[in-house]
């Protein structure tokens, strides 16, 4: 009975996808613990993956194992910005599969005249159909955008090839060894940050943030362009 146990409970308001993440003792008699509460949601995501990717660059040099965070890093905020874009007032829908955008729907009229009706698992899409999805013209949540995301067909392929080629080996790491060529790695931070920006000047993705969080978003992706990489590699 000595070591205190914990859980970690989460806590989804689907309203708003707020995650709230809490650690408390289980039974009555172990010590007590202090309560850690993290309240965050898909655009303060956003902001913290562009911040870990500022981070993680200052120890490429010195340790060549940080490449692999700036890497998950840039694929957690390309993806999530393409989320935020997309989704619409019915969230999760605009940035899930379509068959899964379906289901929601059919639950969303279920629940109005069914208060058991269980709500489906989200199954967003993989990043290079964000991508495709975001390019589309009225492709915000709010079909406010008349044209679509600046992306073009040899970036996408480029940001398809990150995403299967790189960030899924980071992510699900087989066991053998492997040379990754960092050099473009660059390049597509840049490009990365140039999309960010494009999205949250359009408006929806980032509606929620007050002001002061926003311009903060903007210097971040500016210094994200302009990361020395040979002070830093």
């Amino acid at each position: 009975m000595g070591q205190a146990r914990q859980i970690l409970k989460a806590t989804i308001r689907s309203k708003r996808h707020c995650i709230v993440y809490a650690r408390h003792p289980l039974k009555e008699g172990e010590r007590n613990v202090t309560a850690n509460w993290i309240q965050t949601d898909e655009a303060e995501d956003v902001a913290g993956s562009i911040r870990q990717v500022l981070r993680t660059a200052q120890f490429v040099r010195e340790d060549p194992q940080a490449w692999k965070w700036v890497a998950i890093a840039l694929h957690s905020a390309l993806q999530g910005v393409c989320v935020c874009h997309l989704t619409t007032t019915a969230a999760p829908v605009g940035a899930v599969t379509k068959r899964n955008a379906s289901e929601w729907l059919a639950y969303f009229d279920d629940s109005l005249t069914n208060p058991n009706a269980k709500p489906p698992k989200t199954y967003l899409m993989n990043l290079p159909d964000l991508l495709k999805a975001v390019r589309k013209p009225y492709s915000a949540g709010d079909r406010s955008n008349v044209a679509g995301v600046a992306i073009s067909d040899y970036e996408l392929v480029w940001l398809q090839r990150f995403h299967e080629e790189i960030r899924n080996q980071f992510t699900h790491f087989e066991p053998k060894s492997w040379s990754i060529e960092v050099s473009g790695i660059p390049q597509l931070t840049m490009l990365a940050a140039r999309i960010i920006r494009e999205i949250l000047q359009s408006g929806w993705a980032f509606r929620h943030m007050d002001l002061a969080k926003r311009e903060e978003l903007d210097r971040h992706l500016q210094a994200m362009a302009k990361i020395d990489w040979l002070a830093s590699s």
